[in-house]
């Protein structure tokens, strides 16, 4: 569901339309919402912090509205005039995330409550619900943080559990992670739902992709007239993360020569019985799956099923052969927006999750030709769906989607747009990482530069190689940009976003680089490499 016919949502800051958007997507809207906040920073470290009052003023502010029966003119609260699930979503969404929200836009937002007395009682038994804790954490203060030993112990069987299950280990990346400085004062090092708010370290998934690639010694890459062209590194390849599934059916990015072999080793299934497997499959399970999207389709919006269909729990056990097969049935690629939203929100509350690989089929048929296909900005359901799935399957979706943004030939302006959104309000810092690595990987344009300056706008921490490879390629491709604004304006945002990890070696070779470009821009750059020292 989305907030139709309120024209103030535009005048809203992204953060603060994105939250709404999630809210309203349906019945899980509170799940979407809370991994959005999940991973936001705290405000003393790097990265973005929600902006509650804002956010909260802007429900509060009263729009002139036809109430009643006989429409007469009337003064109401912006939150009354939201779609009850999405009031319903928000209330219970403040109920986990009490302890984060400032106390005075609780209130306002209870005041604003009591302004309708035809309040749906849902939402009124969550507002009471949040006065009753709100006075109890007044009157009790809540525990204090976990002991430095405590959490070194639960770091520890993270390790372990980690260790034991790769399928589970993306969700426990925060045990890999660097620990706080301090004496064991961890009150803001985890929001509540158990993620990690600390800047992470490298995540497991880019360790193993980096693997084998050799660190970049500084007086080596940094040794600037020898350099040779980025295509080398674009020519390297990745190899899957771990969390794919354990059935072999992960493909490398050529997918041709692991297939082949696989389908020429004896005891592997043939095409023509992978056809027929297939075929029975859709068989048994395509037209109730389909009688389900139609129903949805015929449902009113206002009256949504708050429950997952049983029937979409064989997305977790089919393999990918099947799962293409059956989204092909389902004509997914093509299906009206507003069942997307639906569908994606379906994904959300699955259990357990799907596979890495059942996630990437997913992710090209859901959205792969309706996001190349884009010739404006996506519409309001598509960003719902992308957000929504993103929120879960960011990793799969930026090894699909994004993976295909940077190899489409052409101006592609509203991909690049839609990626770049897509950083700053959606991914998690692991995805965020991935997705300048990409970029790393495929020479650089103009076309590319804004995407790498989202990244940089998110001042998530990079690792040590991945921040050497940003400047290197940087180097390489400084005469190509000799007259750019955009190439001016992200070396200036590497300079000044991540002093901290520019070395003597990175202004060097920066300043070495510079030396072709534009005079006007050498001297403004030249003059923040100075001030780097």
């Amino acid at each position: 569901m989305e907030p139709h016919g309120l024209p103030w949502l535009q005048g809203l800051d992204k953060p603060s339309r994105l939250l709404l958007h999630a809210l309203a997507s349906s019945s899980c809207g509170t799940l979407a919402a809370l991994r959005l906040l999940q991973r936001v920073q705290p405000g003393e470290g790097p990265g973005p912090v929600f902006p509650w009052q804002t956010f909260t003023t802007a429900l509060c502010a009263e729009e002139p509205v036809l109430d009643g029966p006989e429409g007469a003119l009337a003064l109401k609260p912006r939150l009354l005039l939201l779609p009850v699930v999405c009031q319903r979503n928000l209330f219970s969404l403040l109920l986990v995330v009490q302890a984060l929200v400032p106390g005075g836009c609780l209130d306002l937002l209870l005041q604003a409550l009591e302004q309708d007395s035809h309040v749906d009682p849902w939402v009124q038994a969550l507002g009471n619900l949040l006065q009753q804790e709100a006075r109890a954490a007044r009157c009790c203060p809540p525990p204090g943080p976990l002991s430095s030993t405590c959490q070194q112990q639960l770091r520890c069987l993270g390790q372990r559990i980690a260790r034991s299950n790769p399928e589970g280990r993306r969700k426990l990346n925060w045990c890999f992670s660097k620990q706080p400085s301090g004496t064991g004062d961890g009150a803001d090092s985890v929001l509540p739902g158990g993620k990690h708010k600390e800047v992470s370290e490298e995540s497991l998934e880019l360790d193993e992709e980096r693997e084998g690639k050799g660190m970049l010694l500084e007086e080596v890459v940094f040794d600037y007239p020898g350099m040779q062209e980025v295509g080398d590194v674009a020519g390297m390849e990745e190899e899957m993360p771990e969390e794919s599934s354990g059935d072999g059916s992960a493909q490398s990015p050529d997918g041709a020569a692991p297939q082949s072999s696989q389908q020429e080793a004896p005891g592997k299934v043939s095409q023509a019985e992978l056809a027929v497997e297939v075929q029975s499959f859709l068989q048994v399970h395509g037209p109730r799956l389909k009688m389900l999207l139609q129903k949805e389709s015929s449902v009113s919006l206002q009256h949504p099923d708050l429950s997952i269909p049983p029937e979409l729990h064989i997305l977790i056990s089919c393999s990918p052969a099947q799962l293409e097969g059956l989204c092909s049935f389902l004509q997914l690629s093509t299906c009206p927006e507003h069942l997307l939203v639906r569908f994606c929100s379906w994904l959300l509350v699955l259990s357990p999750e799907l596979s890495y690989t059942s996630a990437a089929t997913l992710a090209q048929q859901l959205f792969l030709r309706r996001v190349l296909s884009l010739t404006q900005p996506p519409s309001r359901h598509l960003m719902a769906a992308l957000t929504s799935f993103c929120s879960k399957y960011s990793q799969p979706f930026c090894r699909v989607l994004v993976a295909a943004v940077l190899q489409e030939p052409g101006e592609g302006a509203e991909q690049t747009k839609l990626v770049c959104e897509l950083v700053e309000e959606c991914l998690e810092p692991d995805a965020v990482r991935l997705v300048l690595s990409q970029v790393l990987e495929v020479p650089l344009s103009e076309k590319l530069l804004p995407i790498v300056q989202a990244v940089l706008g998110r001042q998530e921490l990079l690792p040590p190689e991945l921040f050497d490879l940003l400047v290197l390629t940087l180097c390489r491709r400084a005469p190509a940009f000799s007259t750019s604004l955009s190439y001016a304006r992200l070396v200036m945002a590497v300079l000044t976003t991540y002093r901290s990890q520019v070395t003597p070696s990175h202004r060097s070779a920066l300043a070495a680089a510079l030396d072709r470009s534009d005079a006007a821009l050498r001297r403004s750059l030249q003059a923040v490499l100075e001030g780097a020292r």
